[in-house]
């Protein structure tokens, strides 16, 4: 371990923080307007995809993907990719072109300025400690899905304390694409760890570089039951390590 990067890496990190936050404080008064309305939401969208390029341009991340060709040209479908680092969700607005639905943990309501983006109604909190919400939040799941919107399913539930290597993952995102019979398109975020890490302020990895990101071939899940929920999260899970464990 390099000890010489570490000042480095705590002033890229404060220094991306206070970016982060300004961006925020700029962009409220707008995204507050956007997200007051749903028939607001598709601007709200494109919105959210301009504030996430200019994220990654002050984070110095270059977007580099492979495998554009598999993403679904319609229909809805659950993204399921894995969770390693705080650019990941900057990146995903940049790579999918089309509207699509963020799913979060319930915490993210107390976020101070971020929540709006979860608490307005366009993306949608799951409180897995209150069947009651969930049972909620899985019905407005399922009325996206109706409607033909992709959603977002980080299926570790947050960033991997370890990345790149995956925390277990939850049955949720498989539970619903067996139940909707919709497929499950798995990502791989290559390096985002080594650019803005969880793991530590001090020691985790931060700085600019490649934001190496591969979109795989959707498992279709047709006429699959809850029997086969496991086997299908295995599947998925294997496909997004694979490529981490060659790279």
């Amino acid at each position: 371990m390099n000890y010489l990067l570490f000042p480095f890496r705590v002033i890229f990190k404060i220094y991306y923080l206070i970016v982060f936050v300004l961006s925020l404080i700029i962009s409220y008064p707008i995204m507050y307007y956007l997200l007051s309305e749903p028939k607001r939401f598709p601007k709200a969208f494109t919105a959210m995809r301009i504030h996430a390029f200019f994220l990654l341009l002050f984070a110095g991340a270059c977007l580099k993907v492979k495998g554009t060709a598999h993403i679904p040209q319609n229909g809805a479908y659950i993204i399921c990719p894995n969770h390693s680092s705080y650019l990941d969700i900057f990146c995903l607005y940049i790579i999918f072109d089309n509207y699509f639905v963020f799913t979060g943990k319930k915490e993210i309501e107390k976020w101070p300025l971020f929540h709006i983006y979860y608490t307005s109604g366009m993306n949608i909190l799951v409180d897995r400690e209150n069947r009651t919400g969930a049972i909620k939040a899985l019905k407005t799941i399922s009325q996206e899905i109706d409607k033909g919107n992709p959603l977002v399913i980080f299926p570790e539930g947050t960033i991997s304390k370890y990345a790149p290597k995956l925390a277990p993952f939850k049955s949720g995102a498989f539970a619903i694409a067996i139940q909707k019979q919709v497929p499950i398109l798995p990502v791989t975020f290559v390096t985002n760890w080594k650019l803005l890490s969880r793991s530590g302020f001090w020691k985790g990895p931060a700085g600019p570089g490649i934001a190496e990101v591969v979109i795989h071939k959707p498992v279709l899940t047709t006429g699959l039951n809850k029997e086969n929920l496991n086997q299908l999260k295995d599947e998925v899970k294997k496909i997004i390590d694979g490529t981490l464990l060659i790279c």
